[in-house]
């Protein structure tokens, strides 16, 4: 065989694909890779808790990181409901209305409904509350996934409507009376040393990744988010995952309603009036993109996270109220400028350095 013979023995041919290129392994790929995954937010992290832990040693006492895991619990499954909303490319402004709603509607029914049984008026109050979280939800689908209706009116129209339902069934006053046992059981308890509503934030992470990263679901979530159209092309049936993301959004802020409420132990029309913008704020600092269809349940939990322990240390060194809204307002145009650079970072970064979730297409289905 002659050389010109062996070379073109060796030469691939025309249109083969050839072996996919690796990515170069280096700080700059690394620090990238980070950037697009969580922003700015571990450095926001480390800088925070070192200031406020020098400013105030308080900051880091066990009592404070035992109030700080019980106030993050609240915001963060709050998070995570945003999380799923804005994943698909949607945003939710009814959660805080949501929160207020099953917070009234679950003292109400617990106040009348059986007495003298105090475990019966528990569980029915709970799962009216929890009632209140699918109805929104379903509302908000049915609009946003079937009629096509922009999200931000919808949720905000709905929100209102919510807080507008709670303060007529309450009588514009806190519904009190609820039995003991449902602050004692569900508000100042603990489980294996860890407060239950911290115990209950880490069963949602739990789920909510075990969702997002192993189920047909998730995937098709972030493919709807990432190209809705192109995921229908796929075989991905838009609206039935839409309203299944959805849904469970709003039942996560029904949860957090009935959660607050065994901790008050009294039901509040006004207790969810923050939570539209601070998840929105912990999402997106936490390297959930506006532009649908990326997101991790960890950067949710860190931008919850950070939220709590800014407002926590504030506190702390008695930062008056409207000090804090000020920085909060910063913080969330800090959060748009952030995810505007992901967004173009991710666009030039080099083949290879990003992860995307996998498309199930098994799923076929009308629009």
């Amino acid at each position: 065989m002659t050389q010109t013979d062996t070379r073109m023995h060796s030469s691939p041919r025309p249109g083969a694909a050839g072996p996919a290129p690796v990515p170069r392994i280096s700080a700059g790929n690394l620090v990238r890779k980070q950037f697009i995954a969580y922003g700015i937010l571990p450095l926001l992290l480390v800088v925070l808790i070192i200031t406020f832990a020098v400013v105030e040693p308080r900051f880091i006492s066990p009592t404070n990181i035992v109030n700080v895991a019980r106030q993050v619990s609240f915001l963060g499954i709050i998070a995570i409901g945003q999380m799923l909303y804005l994943i698909t490319r949607n945003y939710d402004l009814s959660n805080g209305g949501t929160v207020a709603l099953s917070s009234i509607i679950c003292a109400t029914v617990m106040v009348s409904a059986a007495p003298g049984n105090p475990g019966m008026a528990i569980l029915l109050g709970c799962l009216a509350a929890l009632a209140v979280g699918l109805a929104v939800g379903i509302a908000n689908a049915v609009l946003i996934a079937v009629f096509k209706v922009n999200s931000f009116m919808v949720t905000l129209g709905t929100g209102f409507a919510a807080t507008g339902v709670a303060l007529l069934v309450a009588g514009g006053i806190p519904v009190t009376g609820l039995p003991p046992e449902f602050s004692r059981n569900f508000g100042t308890s603990a489980i294996l040393g860890i407060p239950f509503p911290t115990f209950m934030l880490i069963l949602v992470l739990i789920g909510a990744y075990v969702l997002l990263n192993w189920s047909r679901l998730g995937r098709q979530a972030y493919a709807v988010g990432g190209n809705e159209k192109a995921a229908y092309q796929a075989g991905v049936n838009v609206s039935r995952t839409l309203v299944s993301v959805l849904v469970t959004g709003s039942f996560l802020a029904a949860l957090v309603g009935v959660m607050i409420t065994a901790r008050v132990s009294t039901g509040e029309a006004n207790i969810g009036v923050q939570y539209p913008m601070q998840s929105i704020i912990a999402a997106v600092i936490g390297g959930i993109a506006l532009a649908g269809g990326e997101g991790r349940v960890s950067g949710a939990f860190m931008g919850a996270l950070f939220i709590v322990l800014l407002n926590n240390g504030m506190d702390l060194i008695r930062v008056q109220g409207y000090v804090q809204d000020i920085l909060l307002g910063a913080l969330l145009v800090l959060a748009l400028l952030v995810d505007r650079i992901r967004t173009r970072v991710r666009i030039t970064a080099p083949a290879g350095t990003i992860s995307t979730p996998a498309l199930l297409t098994t799923d076929k289905g009308d629009k």
